[in-house]
């Protein structure tokens, strides 16, 4: 079942990037991988019972955009989804490189994507009209700020990835917070020299190749709210000191072959885990049930 909203939101995809059979209306590009989840059991911090064991794990790295060509060094978000266990009681979650959100409603989800559309007459966005966007969407600025100032990554070990969306956490007292995976190896960019040298599509043979020296690792942890943080904007940025809790670490173990069911659809959560309580978190299962039936037709 879907929503006329959810399929507004696939056709903006769609009509921005175009649509190519097979593939994602967004993170088109991407490989799956396998690994597990170590889990840190915090003492007493936050209470969420399925996070006390090992799981499996399944994961997607992927690229922003619904161009299945996309070059590796593009200006945009690298992704993760990732599914941590297996089944029904499974706790998918989708994470991006960039700390904060492009849009905080699905109308300004749509009219992010309108003001990108390519221009016939110049074979791509027209400047005036993102201009124009970005004047009146303030809130939008430091997604595109952050791509705009930070390298593309060596490679997806080499990435964080956050939720963007703030959960809640049962505990001692119930807490809010992102989600963060900080990379063992630390975030690391491609220099001038390797943005001229690298080729296109290298982000597969460099997982590959590191992955085939030593497993690639994560610390998964909440970066918790604090008061002046607003909790129901996945736009806005954090500032000031914040708390931490490390709930595990992800463990990459090797490459996978793409499994075409797979949704990581975040919608459940494990029990002492809360949902979101943003406008955007709302809107993904329907959109994801719409993005794959599309892929799959």
């Amino acid at each position: 079942m879907t929503t006329p909203q959810a399929e507004t939101l696939i056709d903006a995809l769609n009509t921005t990037f175009g649509r190519h059979k097979g593939h994602r209306a967004s993170h088109a590009k991407g490989l799956q991988v396998h690994g597990r989840f170590l889990p840190a059991m915090p003492a007493g911090e936050v209470s969420v019972p399925y996070l006390q064991t090992e799981h499996p794990v399944t994961a997607r790295f992927s690229i922003g955009g619904g161009k299945p060509g996309i070059s590796d060094k593009s200006p945009t978000v690298r992704g993760i989804g990732l599914r941590i266990g297996t089944g029904e009681s499974s706790w998918a979650l989708a994470l991006i490189s960039a700390p904060v959100f492009f849009a905080n409603s699905a109308e300004q989800f749509r009219a992010f994507l309108a003001a990108r559309q390519p221009d016939p007459d110049l074979g791509g966005p027209n400047p005036e009209r993102v201009k124009a966007f970005n004047e009146a969407n303030p809130n939008t600025l430091p997604h595109q700020q952050y791509l705009a100032s930070t390298a593309p990554c060596q490679s997806y070990t080499a990435e964080r990835y956050h939720s963007g969306h703030a959960y809640g956490f049962d505990g001692a007292q119930t807490i809010v917070g992102r989600l963060v995976m900080e990379p063992e190896q630390g975030r690391q960019g491609l220099s001038e020299a390797d943005m001229a040298s690298t080729p296109d599509d290298f982000l597969t043979d460099a997982l590959e190749a590191s992955l085939a020296q030593q497993p690639a690792r994560w610390t998964l942890k909440i970066i918790v709210a604090n008061d002046a943080d607003q909790v129901g904007d996945p736009t806005e940025p954090w500032d000031g000191a914040h708390d931490e809790i490390v709930l595990g670490t992800i463990e990459i173990t090797d490459l996978a072959l793409e499994d075409p069911h797979e949704v990581f659809d975040p919608a459940a959560m494990p029990k002492g885990v809360h949902a979101p309580r943003d406008a955007v978190f709302g809107l993904r299962s329907m959109a994801y049930a719409v993005s794959y039936a599309r892929r799959q037709s």
